[in-house]
């Protein structure tokens, strides 16, 4: 094997000639070599960091969907609770209760329904300029609640 000095005074080595090879061969560099190699080594864990990052950041937003919509099953619950009690009050002609359970179930749903049941309360119980607030309320809420037309005064 032929060899060679280049500038610096190290001999490098030169292989005979093949085909589109080159004829000069450097030395390894032991700063290149570390350098590609952390190289690598931070790009594989960038990598990996933003594929987790990804998944957790799913995860997350996974989670939060969760949450809301247990919280809006509750609330839906504690709604339909406060109502029943609400009608069972009429039903018992304590309208007092009633009108407290109808409010607690506007406190967890805040809907034109809600609004309409408690109207009706305030007015069994006397409440009239109350009850027609609470019918404003639920017509502002919700457009297609009436009053129908056994209840409607003359």
């Amino acid at each position: 094997m032929a060899s060679s000095v280049n500038k610096t005074g190290m001999a490098a080595t030169v292989r005979p000639a093949q085909p589109g090879a080159a004829e000069y061969d450097p030395p390894p560099s032991r700063p290149l070599q570390y350098f590609l190699f952390c190289a690598f080594v931070i790009t594989a864990l960038a990598y990996i960091s933003g594929q987790r990052s990804d998944s957790t950041s799913e995860e997350i937003s996974n989670r939060m969907r969760d949450a809301k919509l247990d919280r809006l099953v509750v609330e839906r619950g504690k709604y339909l609770a406060y109502t029943k009690l609400g009608f069972q009050a009429v039903e018992q002609k304590r309208y007092e209760i009633a009108v407290s359970n109808f409010q607690n179930a506007i406190l967890q749903q805040n809907t034109g329904e809600a609004h309409y049941n408690l109207g009706n309360a305030l007015l069994l119980s006397s409440k009239t300029n109350e009850a027609i607030k609470e019918f404003q309320s639920a017509m502002n809420l919700d457009p297609k609640i009436r009053v129908p037309e056994n209840k409607k005064s003359h």
